[in-house]
C-alpha cells in the first residue's frame, strides 16, 4: 500500500487574528482537503508558527499554481512559508568518519 501524495505547507508569521481562518478559507474555497494541521504562537516572539498537509489530488492545480495564488495571502499576513509534496525526492547526504565502526553503524 503507497502513502497517500500530500502537499505540506508551513508557515510563520507575526501573530494576529484571522490566519487560520484566511489560510483554511483558501485551501477550501480551492477545493482543497486538509488532513492535518497543527499550529501555535508564540509570546515570547509574537510569531505564528503553522503546518498543514492537503491532499495533493484533492486541488485543481498543481504547486506552481497554488505558490502564484497563495502568494497574496502570505504577503498579507507577511509570512515566511513553503510548500512541499511527499511524491517529490529528498536529497540526502550521509557522512561518517574514517572510523569504519561508524559506516558500520548506519
Amino acid at each position: 500500500m503507497h502513502a497517500q501524495r500530500r502537499y505540506t505547507l508551513t508557515a510563520s508569521c507575526p501573530d494576529r487574528v484571522g490566519i487560520v481562518a484566511r489560510v483554511a478559507t483558501f485551501i477550501a474555497d480551492n477545493k482543497g482537503w486538509i488532513l492535518e494541521t497543527s499550529h501555535h504562537a508564540d509570546d515570547d516572539t509574537q510569531r505564528y508558527f503553522m503546518r498543514i498537509e492537503i491532499k495533493a489530488d484533492s486541488l485543481p492545480f498543481d504547486l506552481a499554481e497554488f505558490r502564484r495564488r497563495f502568494q497574496p495571502i502570505a504577503g498579507e499576513f507577511s509570512m515566511d512559508w513553503r510548500i512541499a509534496d511527499s511524491a517529490a525526492k529528498k536529497r540526502i547526504v550521509v557522512l561518517v568518519s574514517k572510523q569504519e565502526h561508524c559506516l558500520y553503524d548506519l
